[in-house]
């Protein structure tokens, strides 16, 4: 991984809302505050080896970090979704690690970027 990745395209996120700086700023708020109930969700269903729970909840979570550009978070997000299509679980929990971790610097970076607006 290179050490200076970009978390989230915000340019991009903000290009999908028409420029409305508001309205991202909005999204991102719901995002920090509902990202860690995801998390919890899709652990919760893993360790309940409910594959059906961890395909919804990690559809639901792969369509937010899309929509904000957040490609690793994303794709983490998929395999768990494809995980639970399949019906094998057994890689699931370094994939909820390598997700938790991607969740983690993608709302640091947000709160880091409402903390430094212009």
């Amino acid at each position: 991984m290179v050490a200076n990745h970009q978390v989230w395209q915000r340019a991009e996120a903000l290009e999908r809302l028409g420029g409305d700086e508001d309205l991202l700023r909005e999204l991102c708020q719901i995002f920090l505050e509902e990202s860690p109930k995801l998390l919890l969700t899709l652990r919760q269903a893993a360790l309940a080896g409910d594959a059906e729970a961890v395909m919804r909840a990690a559809h639901s979570f792969k369509g937010e970090l899309s929509y904000l550009g957040a490609e690793e978070a994303t794709h983490a997000a998929r395999v768990l979704e494809n995980m639970g299509h399949e019906k094998d679980l057994s890689g699931a929990d370094a994939t909820l690690v390598s997700l938790e971790r991607q969740v983690t610097e993608l709302c640091l970076s947000m709160k880091s970027a409402r903390g430094s607006r212009q």
